[in-house]
């Protein structure tokens, strides 16, 4: 039985799974890559971690600008998709299932990247403990990029329940905020023809500076905290944020 702290063991793998690709168009996803190869000063032919990848949304179009990609995520279905559409497109990228905690590269890596609100599904020893993995997974150097919701922006827009409807799927996402812990609440509802599912979700939302604070913590240097989107300052009222960091040289 999964563990209530271990929502992510069921979500992805249910109704989401429809609802996911139609969540950005192309053009975003294209934009969306473009920005993290910029920031992670990615070039043709280094060496780039998206964890977790997903169906491989970031991770195809990247592999397509030259970058030697590899795909980690827990998701069963979502790696089979990625790499059924990585064999469409003829690209040569690598897919791996397993718990991003787990991961256990040791300098193979010139960047990586955790990208759409992918960071904080864990406890607050084991998010840093999955900043150390990726520290690790890096060459000295290399660059680190996480994106998520900024929680100064979501604490003033809180709005407790969102309906409508993605790929056919009836939502309702009802929220409530975690005061103590800085976290959200949640409970998915998704309905589509005779088929109903629910979902109990707990993540950690960062503000910027504390994201910032965290991998700092786990030992990146040069870190940097933009607001997104549009790409550039930080502030509060950003609606988003993006922190990279580096692995020191020495």
């Amino acid at each position: 039985m999964t563990k209530p702290t271990e929502w992510y063991k069921r979500f992805f793998g249910g109704l989401y799974a429809s609802v996911l690709p139609k969540t950005f168009e192309g053009p975003d996803t294209l934009r969306q890559a473009r920005v993290v190869r910029r920031l992670l000063r990615a070039r043709k032919g280094q060496r780039v971690l998206d964890i977790p990848c997903g169906q491989g949304r970031l991770t195809i179009p990247l592999a397509s600008m030259g970058m030697e990609m590899t795909g980690v995520d827990l998701t069963a279905p979502f790696i089979r998709r990625a790499q059924r559409e990585a064999r469409r497109c003829a690209l040569d990228v690598r897919f791996l299932r397993c718990d991003m905690r787990e991961i256990d590269f040791d300098g193979e890596f010139d960047a990586a990247f955790n990208f759409f609100g992918s960071f904080g599904y864990f406890s607050d020893a084991d998010n840093l403990a999955f900043c150390r993995r990726v520290l690790r997974a890096l060459r000295p150097g290399g660059r680190f990029l996480v994106e998520g919701l900024n929680r100064p922006w979501l604490l003033r827009h809180f709005r407790p329940r969102v309906e409508g409807t993605i790929a056919g799927v009836q939502i309702v996402h009802q929220t409530r905020w975690l005061a103590r812990t800085n976290r959200v609440s949640s409970l998915w509802t998704f309905h589509r023809g005779r088929r109903t599912e629910t979902h109990r979700i707990r993540m950690r939302i960062f503000s910027g500076p504390e994201l910032r604070d965290l991998l700092r913590k786990a030992g990146f240097a040069d870190i940097q905290v933009f607001g997104w989107r549009p790409l550039g300052p930080y502030s509060p009222g950003s609606r988003r944020h993006i922190v990279v960091g580096r692995r020191p040289r020495i």
